[in-house]
């Protein structure tokens, strides 16, 4: 247990007697300091502790103190906690004699003043009176509210700053049209919307769009996060409300965006945890205010209230309602046109090299890139430039290496030339690196093309920290609905890695298992959610993740059953399918994995040459 709590950082400092006890002081986030107590020899505990921390490479000045006291460690916070209750007991005191003194003395200089007459020449007895505070000013902090006064911020974001987005901007000019010419809509009877709803996944410029509206409105701008107002003390998320609201009235017309909504008006539930034992939460009391705060809104104020979220499914339906936040606006990945847009703001702001063409560059990089948000072509763009600085050499500006090693980064981690695999596990991930490649290549109509094949091993984010052997970077074209054909050559290409270790050594390892687990999930999804199975018939169910409920299914364990062998089925069919085209090209998988082992890395150029041109539309090629 104590070298569990070391390693997470939880002990203080440590404290031994004389009696040989000894004490440690923990703390943990959000919990009271713990005392614990141990009765172990002193000096062997001491060595083992600096032991570990010399294994953990602790440095000297960030090592866990060891004091030697007469008192155990309770006994002087015992103490120590005494004295402190003692003297903030004599300044409250102090403070309560000063103050009823200073009282006692005004009273005296009102009483002579009318007993000497003066009170007849009209004296202003004020001045006997502390004076009033002057005001808050925009720049001091309010201990109630717990921020600064609001004031509206300055956006210099335009729409032509935002790409893409081309019917968001459609659907929220008609709020630029209202806060400019409010008289034209009120002449007609017309009432525009109190509140508009921005949905769609992170980093797609929900933020970035109001910002735009606001400007190209010329109204004041109010933006805070849905964070900010829920506090542990209660009542202070409902009172920041309020101001905001009230602030934003005075500065009619006026726009408030209230980002990450999710996290203030999130769904109300019997079922909630009350804080205290009773009433409502500080959330819940939080969201109450705010739809009264709308509720009270009238349409002629000309405040709008803006809300951001990824997060729709756990929003309360009181906020959904026609009144409150009753335009909804969508704001999906951006497609192919749109990334072209996105990259061309972005790579205008940073120095390419002088080979390359910027236009040629647009289109490769939105054609390799599906799937990515705005934010995620920021942070490519970024890292080309870092990588660009990094090199020591004679180019000047970025060029189409540094975007493709970014890309690189991006999608499969950076390269991990610290931990070298041995010959056999170099041979293994060629192996399955070609065979997913191979597959990908041959199914035309499977919607993914490789566009790139490396046996480097790589670093990966979350919580699988092996990282991958390698990687095979697959390109799609863009589809929104997808038949049983297309997911089973999705499958299939899955499942091409585990097929090719199959056809090579007749053995499969446990390389694979991502993209086993990966297939699963699509063939349970085909069966269950998809309603695309024979047995089961014209049924769909939601995700066990989606849903919450693990322990609630909707069907009976018969159902489930026949569920996991259909799902079973169709892999078995996508595995076969596999291990099928690759014997009938066993020469060209041979060739792959030849030319792997000696490259390490294959660019699509190298493939089209060992495998030949492929019949694949034009729509998802590299266009250089």
């Amino acid at each position: 247990m104590l070298v569990s709590m070391l390693e997470r950082g939880e002990v203080q400092r440590i404290q031994i007697t004389s009696s040989g006890d000894v004490y440690i002081l923990t703390y943990q986030h959000g919990q009271l300091p713990l005392i614990l107590k141990y009765s172990v020899p002193v000096n062997e505990f001491v060595k083992k502790l600096r032991s570990l921390e010399d294994t953990w490479g602790i440095e000297e000045h960030d090592r866990i103190p060891v004091q030697m006291s007469d008192l155990p460690l309770n006994t002087f916070m015992q103490r120590w906690n005494t004295k402190l209750c003692t003297g903030l007991l004599f300044i409250s005191c102090g403070l309560f004699t000063f103050s009823t003194r200073r009282m006692l003395s005004q009273k005296k200089n009102l009483e002579k003043a009318a007993n000497s007459g003066i009170m007849k020449k009209s004296i202003n007895i004020s001045k006997y009176h502390d004076d009033p505070k002057p005001p808050k000013t925009s720049g001091q902090w309010d201990p109630i509210t717990g921020f600064n006064t609001i004031k509206p911020t300055t956006s210099t974001v335009k729409f032509k700053d935002v790409a893409g987005l081309h019917a968001c901007k459609q659907e929220v000019m008609e709020f630029v049209s209202y806060l400019k010419n409010p008289q034209k809509y009120q002449a007609l009877g017309a009432k525009l919307p109190k509140g508009a709803l921005l949905l769609g996944p992170p980093g797609t410029g929900k933020t970035l769009l109001v910002k735009a509206l606001a400007n190209e409105a010329e109204v004041p701008f109010f933006s805070m996060a849905g964070p900010q107002f829920v506090e542990v003390v209660g009542g202070l998320g409902a009172l920041r409300l309020r101001q905001l609201f009230k602030v934003a009235r005075s500065h009619s017309p006026a726009i408030i965006f209230i980002d990450e909504l999710d996290s203030l008006g999130r769904r109300r539930d019997s079922g909630d945890q009350r804080e205290g034992g009773g009433g409502v939460s500080e959330m819940e009391q939080t969201l109450n205010q705010l739809l009264v705060e709308m509720d009270g809104m009238d349409t002629t104020e000309g405040v709008i209230v803006f809300g951001a979220t990824n997060r729709a499914d756990l929003l309360d339906r009181a906020l959904l309602r026609a009144g409150r936040f009753d335009r909804h606006i969508f704001i999906n990945l951006p497609n192919l046109s749109e990334r072209k847009e996105i990259f061309a703001v972005y790579l205008a702001k940073y120095q390419l090299a002088p080979d390359v063409v910027q236009n040629e560059l647009v289109e490769r990089l939105s054609a390799w890139c599906p799937g990515m948000s705005g934010a995620d072509i920021a942070r490519l763009c970024n890292e080309a430039a870092l990588s660009a600085a990094r090199r020591d050499d004679k180019v000047v500006g970025v060029t189409k290496a540094d975007f493709e090693a970014a890309l690189e980064r991006i999608v499969a981690g950076a390269a991990k030339h610290s931990n070298p695999l041995t010959v056999a596990e170099r041979h293994m991930s060629a192996v399955h690196e070609s065979g997913r490649a191979l597959v990908a290549w041959l199914l035309s109509d499977s919607g993914v093309l490789p566009i790139k094949v490396s046996i480097i091993p790589r670093t990966v984010s979350g919580p699988d920290t092996v990282g991958d052997l390698g990687f095979t970077q697959l390109i799609s074209e863009e589809k929104y609905l997808l038949n049983t054909d297309d997911l089973a050559d999705r499958m299939s290409v899955l499942l091409g890695g585990r097929a090719a270790e199959h056809v090579v050594y007749n053995a499969i390892s446990d390389v694979s298992q991502k993209y086993l687990q990966e297939a699963n999930k699509l063939a349970m999804k085909q069966v269950r959610k998809f309603g695309m199975s024979k047995n089961i018939g014209n049924l769909s169910f939601d995700d066990e993740s989606s849903s919450g409920l693990s322990s609630l299914k909707p069907f009976c364990q018969k159902t489930e059953a026949i569920m996991e062998i259909e799902a079973n089925q169709l892999l078995s069919s996508a595995f076969s399918r596999s291990v099928k085209m690759l014997e009938e090209n066993k020469d060209n998988l041979l060739a792959l994995i030849d030319a792997l082992l000696k490259n390490e890395v294959l660019s699509y150029d190298d493939l089209t040459k060992i495998l030949g041109d492929n019949k694949r539309s034009t729509k998802i090629k590299p266009r250089l």
